[in-house]
């Protein structure tokens, strides 16, 4: 078995594929949702980060880094797979305008 993954819930060209016009729309509705919110998250993110290192009298624990690493790292790969995904609908959608 492997490791969980975020990519894994997501739907893959199979599935959009075989989606009706309406599960179609929640889907691309959905992932565009999701992408806005984990863009905005990463900036807040990074002002947090930015802000604290600033700070002389805390400054940044190294394991909140490395923690704070990691998210970026799996958020990042998502916001991807989002993007990809989307793209896959945009261009399902796309070809049955042109039929």
């Amino acid at each position: 078995m492997s490791a969980a993954c975020w990519n894994a819930l997501l739907p893959n060209g199979e599935a959009i594929e075989a989606m009706d016009a309406d599960r179609l729309t929640a889907a691309s509705e959905a992932l565009e949702t999701q992408a806005v919110s984990i863009g905005f998250g990463i900036a807040a993110i990074g002002n947090l980060l930015a802000c604290t290192a600033s700070n002389d009298e805390t400054g940044l624990c190294k394991n909140a880094v490395t923690d704070i690493g990691w998210l970026l790292q799996s958020l990042g790969t998502l916001s991807a797979k989002l993007s990809d995904s989307r793209n896959a609908i945009s261009d399902r959608r796309s070809r049955e305008r042109n039929q």
